[in-house]
């Protein structure tokens, strides 16, 4: 019975992934005498946080050398 159910499920797993990997036919041309309307673009969308993400600190670096060290 447990051979029969797994065998199944493999089955439609296999089918499942094999109709996702389907080409997509292309729609046939319209017509020469069709008109054609364009849409308006899409306004332009809002960050979904208002949270306000903290100014990046200055990158101004300085450099160092060691002093020579004392021979005894």
């Amino acid at each position: 019975m447990k051979k029969m159910i797994s065998l199944a499920l493999c089955l439609g797993l296999a089918l499942a992934l094999s109709a996702g990997c389907k080409k997509k036919e292309e729609a046939p041309a319209p017509a020469a005498e069709t008109t054609t309307t364009t849409t308006p673009a899409a306004p332009a969308q809002a960050p979904m946080s208002s949270a306000k993400a903290p100014a990046a600190p200055s990158t101004t670096t300085t450099t160092t050398t060691p002093a020579p060290a004392e021979k005894k």
